[in-house]
């Protein structure tokens, strides 16, 4: 199939998902449709593109979490707290994740694999990038420590 062939054909095979409820398939093809690039030129392919995004927004994904791009969170921890996130990361696509923290030097920050295996720690955390290429597309933890004596603020950036 060429590429205009396949297309119309994932144009066509997203409507009928879209009408059968099939949200896998209708997500499936609007990614391709989306990988080919394709935009609607009228007002009913737009509404129909529309229709079926909103259809399977609420649909819950083959798994669970998200893939990040760059992203943040921020927030107070207390002395001798700790903070856990999980997220997937891609496999074979470079990893950055590091701290801003207030005290600069109380914070611990350490990533580890699904399968417990730790990638990367860094103490103190402030400023300091956890780098990798994880080998495929799993879930990793991303601890942050407190061993202050104090509460802190911190601002954990991923990319």
């Amino acid at each position: 199939m060429s590429p205009v062939e396949r297309l119309a054909n994932d144009l066509a095979l997203a409507d009928v998902a879209f009408e059968s409820d099939d949200a896998k398939a209708l997500a499936n093809h609007l990614q391709s449709i989306d990988l080919a690039g394709a935009t609607p030129s009228d007002a009913d392919g737009e509404a129909a593109l529309n229709a079926w995004r909103n259809s399977i927004a609420a649909a819950p994904s083959a798994m669970r979490g998200r893939v990040l791009g760059p992203a943040y969170l921020s927030g107070n921890l207390a002395a001798g707290a700790r903070i856990n996130t999980e997220q997937v990361l891609l496999g074979g696509k470079a990893v950055s994740i590091a701290a801003g923290t207030t005290p600069k030097d109380a914070l611990r920050l350490r990533v580890v694999r699904d399968d417990g295996k730790m990638v990367c720690e860094k103490s103190p955390a402030h400023a300091r990038e956890c780098r990798f290429v994880p080998t495929y597309t799993q879930r990793f933890r991303i601890e942050l420590y407190n061993a202050g004596q104090e509460d802190a603020r911190y601002h954990l950036v991923f990319d």
